[in-house]
């Protein structure tokens, strides 16, 4: 899943469509991938299963949809965090705090990760390239946005991003260890202290 790939996507102007895809989201996060039926989301969403069919003819189909939107809202909530900092260096630090709470706190990731981790975590590991490609890209974005406003030095921003990228991941998939990530006050302390310093300002 690459960021131009997310940025491509569009919340579903139908509402069977948003039904559809708020039933699988909620029967995901409840039973994960392997229970749920395509029947159990056309049953929830309250829509026939040939109209499920016509918009999502396999269920890869469905849940690629779901995760695309969950990535989709994921950015734009990032986004918004990002947005309040005053300055390069608070964009650092309420970036990094924003991704990591809310990869920790996604109700879906935390309920594939508990329940069926074969299923998930080769995504994650071995075959994780398009998740840090995505991350990376989008990291490298908000660096250059910075770069481009006069903000930070001039430099190639995608070593950075992929270091950045690659962080957070390890976080979240062991999030045991010395960097702290349920206290947001020292999660700010860790980013000011460690990471400010690599945008070179």
């Amino acid at each position: 899943m690459f960021l131009a790939e997310v940025r491509a996507s569009a919340e579903p102007e139908d509402e069977s469509t948003r039904r559809i895809l708020d039933a699988a989201l909620e029967a995901y996060q409840e039973f994960g991938l392997r229970r749920t039926t395509m029947d159990d989301v056309a049953r929830a969403a309250g829509i026939g299963r040939a109209t499920l069919y016509r918009r999502f003819p396999q269920k890869g189909d469905l849940v690629t949809a779901v995760g695309l939107r969950e990535v989709r809202r994921f950015i734009a909530a990032v986004d918004v965090e990002i947005s309040k900092a005053p300055n390069a260096e608070e964009r650092m630090v309420e970036g990094f705090v924003a991704v990591v709470r809310g990869l920790r706190e996604n109700q879906l990731l935390n309920r594939l990760l508990s329940s069926e981790p074969e299923a998930v975590l080769p995504g994650l590991t071995l075959h994780g390239g398009p998740v840090i490609a995505l991350a990376r890209g989008y990291l490298k974005e908000k660096i250059e946005e910075d770069q481009r406003a006069g903000l930070i030095a001039d430099f190639d921003a995608e070593p950075l991003a992929e270091t950045l990228a690659r962080l957070i991941h390890s976080i979240v998939l062991t999030p045991d260890g010395r960097i702290p990530t349920r206290d947001e006050r020292q999660m700010r302390a860790f980013a000011r202290t460690y990471l400010v310093a690599w945008l070179r300002i």
